[in-house]
């Protein structure tokens, strides 16, 4: 008669090998997405040189300035344009200019305020829209 122990190392032997065989397969998919990937990489790689490569080209200085010849009316800024830091106007306190625009009263403590259409003139002449958010107005 067959011994017990004999029996369960056959079928020990039996786990053991179909285990193998198993992890036999998932070892050669695992390496087929491996070598998929190490394609995808390099192809990457490639584009990426080839992108390097373009953007070297589309950079040329000597290129620019041709295009920019062909395509931009640019002429030299002419002295009588160009101005100190003295000679430049202060800015408006924006803050106030906000608080005479609104004839709301103040918020509660904490509370957020968000004034909007409302412009101040800057000192070039042009209106410009000024935006208090986040912040009780003064």
């Amino acid at each position: 008669m067959i011994r017990r122990s004999t029996i369960l190392t056959l079928l020990f032997a039996i786990g053991l090998g179909f285990g193998l065989f198993r992890l036999t397969y998932e070892v050669q998919t695992l390496e087929g997405e491996l070598a998929h990937v190490n394609r995808a990489v390099a192809s990457e790689r490639e584009a990426i040189h080839v992108l390097k490569a373009e953007w070297s080209y589309l950079n040329e200085p000597t290129r620019l300035e041709a295009l920019s010849k062909k395509h931009l009316s640019l002429r030299a800024t002419q002295d009588s344009r160009i101005r100190t830091v003295a000679e430049i106007p202060a800015r408006p306190d924006v803050s106030v200019a906000v608080a005479a625009a609104t004839d709301a009263t103040a918020p509660a403590p904490g509370a957020t305020t968000v004034a909007a259409n409302v412009t101040a003139a800057s000192p070039w002449g042009e209106a410009r829209p000024t935006l208090a958010a986040g912040k009780p107005l003064p």
